[in-house]
């Protein structure tokens, strides 16, 4: 399975405008073009991750609009927590599978959304990646926050970094960074392509082949 990270990142290196802002402010900044982009990488993904927390700030749709194509199917881990039973996931009809662990088992009552059991107090996501692999999962767009961010990098688990460069300044020190408290050997990561859509610079990031490989290549 192909992991791949997507995130909006001001100047400032912030996931938001502030301290408790929705990061759907950074959207503001997208034009039609980098809109319909956006909904195409959706679309090219077999699943798209968000985490909980994303679910009761954002109550996001997670789905292809504005672009042609299949919408993936939605993959939310929940923790400890629960998710509004208003929220949109839960009530239009789309597939979604929830995570939870085995010590904080919950129930959803639609018949579109399934919930099963991954990890004991906490969601494993290296386990998890095993289960979706097994039900055909060949891509997985992670859209999570920072907490997210964190949990994938700290398992070793991201295979390609997408970030939009959006050009605003956060200005709030106390926003959410990008990796929140993470550990990540930046050196391992090189820009794979960057091209501006729509006045947004987006990069992608890939790990650098060892000087072994490179040479065998």
């Amino acid at each position: 399975m192909i992991i791949t990270t997507f995130s909006e990142l001001t100047i400032d290196g912030k996931l938001s405008l502030g301290t408790g802002r929705s990061s759907k402010d950074l959207f503001a900044f997208y034009g039609p073009e980098l809109g319909r982009w956006f909904h195409q990488q959706r679309a090219a993904h077999d699943a798209i991750m968000v985490g909980a927390g994303t679910v009761r700030a954002d109550n996001p749709q997670l789905t292809v609009r504005n672009a042609p194509g299949k919408s993936p199917l939605r993959v939310i881990p929940l923790g400890m927590t629960s998710l509004p039973r208003e929220s949109t996931i839960l009530n239009d009809g789309l597939r979604t599978l929830l995570i939870v662990p085995s010590h904080h088992p919950q129930t959803y009552d639609n018949p579109e959304t399934e919930t099963i059991t991954c990890g004991t107090t906490a969601v494993d996501l290296r386990e998890l990646m095993q289960i979706l692999s097994r039900r055909g999962i060949e891509s997985l767009m992670v859209e999570g926050g920072s907490r997210l961010l964190h949990s994938f990098f700290r398992e070793n688990l991201v295979d390609r970094i997408v970030i939009k460069h959006i050009p605003v300044l956060s200005g709030d020190p106390s926003a959410p960074n990008y990796l929140q408290g993470a550990k990540m050997a930046l050196s391992e990561w090189q820009v794979d392509t960057w091209h501006c859509i729509g006045g947004v610079c987006v990069a992608t990031y890939v790990r650098k082949r060892s000087e072994e490989t490179a040479v065998a290549a």
